[in-house]
């Protein structure tokens, strides 16, 4: 019959117009086109907008990326339209296109500096990361800056030509000159630098900011009041100011007012470490004396999509948006409450430091015409039109008013967006603002539509300990409500708004490719904030995997026995626990690049003052010495890995995140169980590249494809790993289908 239906049947179906199923792969996954936006914006445009439109309005770019197997690059371009074109499928150009051989983009951080000329970070494979111009119509691409180490972030004032940039700090070896001689007296370095000998833990998040006058000069650095770790710069009008975010080294007791679960955090990890706040502000540094002052005496809610600024014409003010206002001296409880709870919309007096509240609503400043005092923002609502608000300044303070179609430019005309749900394939469409009427302007894997998808669905649960769960559930391909499947349970960062063939997350997740292979994939949302960094964080991610076994159990879509979870960066600490403490049981697991609360990442990372041991001790409810050990002993998933019953795939990126595996990798090897440590020593932590993305992810699939239903890949080259796995499964309680019986 298999003869039959491969000879006869299939070539017939294909005649008759039926297509064969292909499925989705992790290949795909990383060969897509994808937008390639999104990291930030320069200057104040919209950050979540797709195309960057030129000043007057008539053109805008697109930057879209691609990862290539073959070169192990991804490919970034930058593709030009013509705004008048927009709604009737316009041709596209391509402006320019660069590889990136690193983990950092090919091109980000468009700025248009005038109607024919853009400015973008970018690098040519194997080069550094540094600041590029192109002429659109001469289609030259310039190089402008040649920094000795990766820039971060820019800024460019056209009158005068200054040039003001952040980047990397360079690594320094931690042994030289007289310690060379004499030894080094070992302070505050971390295990893993001094192993590799140089300064790579601290300098690879830290940033210093240079300025450049004119062409011919040398960039000179300054000194910021805070730390510069990633911020978007701001530069006035008349290139003399410059705003950018920076954290703060000092808190004040009135912040700890402030009802957000962000600074909240922050402040614990203040009190266990006694170092960095990790609150930012806003910074306002003076170009020219080379001094700088927070701007308001108060914290920022991170620094993204919600930490915006722009500039009056005669940069004597500035509006920001997503700071809190200052508790001190404000006048009556209402006000004062909305403070606590809100951040703001703002203007602020250069000279005088005076702050003036515009809206509480959380929103993008789009234009701000200083000489008529309107002040133009978009809100995150799903209408087009319906989304703007308009804010007049007055004698007494700002106003809302209404807002009137002529005070929009050209480009505010058409909106460009990228379409896209759980189920929809992403295509880039423009919506023209008063008619609504839309168009498709890009379709960008117009080859998957020979792809058979799995359906995913929005779901809503509730752990174990009663608290609510959101998640996406993504059932195989042609799924039969009859057959019970094995589950893999992806841990964070589920959105019901994007299409996501992996997950949120291109490391070690795979929800599609997973599918494919008739394994039910649960993405959870889980982004409790309240309880990190203390008691209460594991349990309940611990509860919430539980949740997710009984909800997708009593639906009948799985089989309980032949359950596997995949722990990332911070959920490696709710996963861990689970494998340890939990009395429901999986039959294999994952840990990528995770953060862990185990006894000997906290030995390794106690000398340096940061928020590592802090976030320990908070975990664990306390040192781990004396008494308090007692508690370690009980709750720390390191101290009970006779516990785990799972196999355990590791993988560790770069030679810090092995302090974060080593105990689980040589515990579970002394006890005899079934454990395999994958090392990418140059990986970022969100992998980028492609070999490194399809050792994991295509790892991910291999493993549980193998220890969940007993399937190898045919595939001659990976021999090997299945070797490995076969001996693996010989050892104690690595059967892959672990007794249930007491859930």
């Amino acid at each position: 019959w298999v003869l039959v239906i491969s000879v006869v049947v299939l070539p017939l179906l294909a005649d008759l117009g039926f297509a064969e199923s292909v499925p989705v792969t992790v290949a795909n996954a990383i060969t897509m086109t994808e937008f390639g936006g999104w990291t930030y914006f320069v200057g104040g445009d919209a950050r979540n907008g797709v195309a960057q439109f030129s000043p007057d309005g008539s053109k805008f770019v697109i930057v879209v990326k691609k990862g290539n197997l073959h070169t192990n690059t991804n490919v970034y371009s930058l593709l030009l339209f013509l705004t008048a074109e927009a709604l009737r499928s316009p041709s596209r150009t391509i402006l320019a296109t660069l590889s990136s051989s690193s983990n950092r983009p090919g091109i980000e951080a468009v700025q248009w500096l005038d109607n024919r000329s853009i400015a973008f970070l970018g690098e040519r494979q194997g080069g550094l990361h540094q600041l590029f111009t192109i002429d659109c119509e001469k289609r030259q691409l310039k190089q402008l800056t040649s920094h000795s180490t990766n820039l971060s972030t820019y800024a460019i004032g056209v009158r005068p030509r200054v040039v003001v940039f952040t980047a990397e700090d360079s690594v320094q070896p931690i042994v030289s000159g007289k310690s060379k001689r004499v030894g080094l007296a070992v302070t505050t370095e971390i295990l893993s630098d001094l192993v590799a000998g140089k300064n790579s833990f601290v300098a690879g998040d830290v940033r210093r900011l240079f300025v450049r006058q004119n062409e011919s000069s040398h960039a000179v650095s300054i000194e910021t009041r805070g730390t510069i770790v990633f911020s978007d710069l701001w530069l006035s009008p008349n290139g003399r100011y410059l705003i950018l975010g920076t954290m703060s080294h000092k808190t004040a007791p009135s912040w700890a007012e402030y009802h957000d679960s962000e600074v909240q955090l922050a402040l614990r990890m203040r009190h266990f470490s006694g170092e960095g706040s990790g609150i930012f502000q806003y910074e306002l540094v003076d170009l020219q004396t080379r001094e700088s002052h927070f701007l308001i005496d108060a914290p920022l809610r991170g620094i993204g999509a919600s930490s915006q600024v722009l500039w009056s014409k005669d940069s004597r003010s500035v509006i920001v948006s997503g700071a809190f206002l200052p508790l001190v001296g404000v006048r009556g409880d209402a006000e004062y409450k909305q403070r606590q709870s809100s951040t703001f919309v703002a203007e602020v007096k250069i000279e005088t430091g005076e702050v003036r509240p515009i809206s509480a609503q959380v929103a993008t400043m789009l234009r701000w015409d200083s000489e008529t005092s309107n002040l133009l923002l978009v809100s995150p609502a799903s209408s087009v039109t319906d989304r703007l608000a308009a804010f007049q300044r007055t004698a007494t303070g700002w106003k809302g008013v209404e807002r009137v179609t002529s005070n929009l430019t050209a480009n505010e005309h058409i909106e460009i967006t990228l379409e896209e749900d759980p189920n929809t394939i992403p295509r880039i469409v423009a919506t023209q603002a008063k008619t609504g009427v839309r168009s498709v302007l890009f379709d960008l894997n117009p080859q998957f539509e020979d792809l058979t998808f799995g359906h995913v669905e929005s779901v809503e649960f509730t752990a174990t300990d009663g608290h609510t769960v959101k998640a996406g559930v993504y059932l195989p391909p042609g799924y039969e409500p009859r057959y019970k499947c094995p589950l893999v349970i992806q841990t964070h960062g589920w959105n019901p708004k994007r299409f996501w063939i992996n997950g949120k997350y291109s490391t070690a997740f795979a929800a599609q490719p997973l599918a494919a292979h008739g394994i039910v994939v649960m993405q959870l949302d889980d982004e409790d904030l309240t309880r990190l960094g203390t008691p209460a964080e594991a349990p309940e991610e611990a509860a919430a995997y539980e949740g997710a076994i009984d909800y997708l159990d009593g639906r009948g879509l799985i089989d309980r026995h032949r359950v596997g979870i995949i722990g990332f960066s911070r959920t490696g600490i709710g996963v861990e626990y689970a494998l340890t403490h939990s009395k429901y049981r999986f039959a294999a697991a994952t840990l990528a690049d995770i953060s862990d609360a185990g006894y000997f990442r906290y030995l390794a990372f106690l000398n340096y003052p940061g928020w590592l041991t802090a976030d320990s001790e908070g975990i664990n409810g306390g040192a781990p010495f004396g008494s308090g050990l007692a508690m370690w002993t009980r709750t720390s998933p390191g101290f009970n890995l006779d516990k785990v019953a799972a196999p355990v795939r590791m993988e560790a990126h770069g030679p810090t995140s092995l302090f974060f595996e080593w105990e689980w990798f040589t515990g579970l090897t002394r006890l005899s169980k079934p454990v395999e440590l994958i090392y990418m020593p140059e990986a970022a932590h969100v992998l980028v590249k492609p070999w490194e993305r399809m050792i994991s992810q295509q790892g991910t699939v291999d493993w549980f494809r193998f220890w969940l239903k007993d399937e190898e890949d045919l595939d001659p080259e990976k021999a090997d790993q299945y070797a490995r796995w076969r001996e693996l499964r010989k050892l104690e309680g690595a059967s892959g289908k672990p007794d249930d019986s007491n859930r």
